[in-house]
């Protein structure tokens, strides 16, 4: 997973400096290569520390801030996506057609788990700490679905960027389709079921033909950078789970969401 892969970097990056260290200080207590071996060993201690900077600074804190406006980097993991609008600025909503089916496609945590006899079912995160159902899920429905997973207020400006990976079940029966869409305020208006009331700017549109099979059926990475914005501007991104008429839907999932200021 994308943890683990973090740490192991870690630890085969900090067993590497030990290693150099013991090779210089065996060639140190040889007294032909005195000078030379004291020599690497300043140029490679500076080398060091310039990385190990570079390393403290470089990850992008997890979870959501709290913060009313947020500017700075952060990354959403969605270990508990229910409590989101409790504790941050994330908001959900749903127009869907049929209300009867909202507690299916509102947005909420992952669809994965084990049956009786060990099968698993659902789909499991991208990315996750505990347990593979760490990510945000909208269900299915037979109605049309206009299901909405909205950012708290971010600060934006020109070369900022947001990515996310999503995808839906692995088969080529159903229809999915995902909409990512920006608001120039920080209203949470999204309409009715067949408008986007506030959100009127398509940052993405993942299978808008809505073609069975059309949407990732393993985790995909999408990417926007913002561009052609004066100074700096304060938006909510939404996220849409969107279905323009009556169609067979699985569900899809959205994983480590991410806001990077540049």
């Amino acid at each position: 997973m994308w943890k683990g892969s973090l740490k192991t970097s870690v630890h085969k990056h900090t067993a590497l400096i030990i290693h150099v260290y013991l090779l210089i200080f065996k060639l140190l207590i040889m007294k032909n290569n005195f000078f030379l071996s004291l020599a690497l060993l300043a140029c490679f201690s500076i080398g060091v520390v310039h990385s190990c900077t570079k390393d403290v600074s470089a990850p992008v804190p997890i979870n959501t801030p709290p913060d009313s406006v947020i500017t700075t980097s952060f990354i959403e993991e969605f270990q508990d996506v229910l409590t989101l609008p409790a504790t941050t600025g994330w908001v959900t909503k749903n127009n869907s057609v049929d209300s009867l089916d909202y507690y299916l496609t509102d947005w909420g945590d992952g669809m994965w788990g084990t049956d009786k006899s060990g099968q698993e079912y659902g789909m499991p995160a991208y990315s996750y700490t505990y347990n593979k159902a760490e990510y945000a899920f909208s269900g299915a429905s037979y109605a049309p679905i206009s299901s909405w997973l909205i950012t708290p207020v971010l600060s934006v400006k020109n070369g900022d960027r947001i990515s996310f990976y999503t995808r839906g079940y692995a088969t080529d029966a159903y229809i999915e389709r995902l909409q990512v869409l920006m608001n120039k305020s920080t209203s949470t208006n999204v309409g009715g079921a067949f408008s986007t009331g506030s959100f009127t700017t398509t940052l993405l549109d993942i299978n808008p033909s809505q073609d069975p099979g059309g949407y990732p059926s393993s985790w995909k990475k999408y990417e926007y950078t913002f561009s052609g914005i004066s100074g700096k501007m304060n938006t909510r991104i939404a996220f849409r789970h969107y279905t323009n008429e009556p169609v067979a839907t699985h569900g899809i999932g959205i994983d480590v969401f991410e806001f990077r200021v540049k």
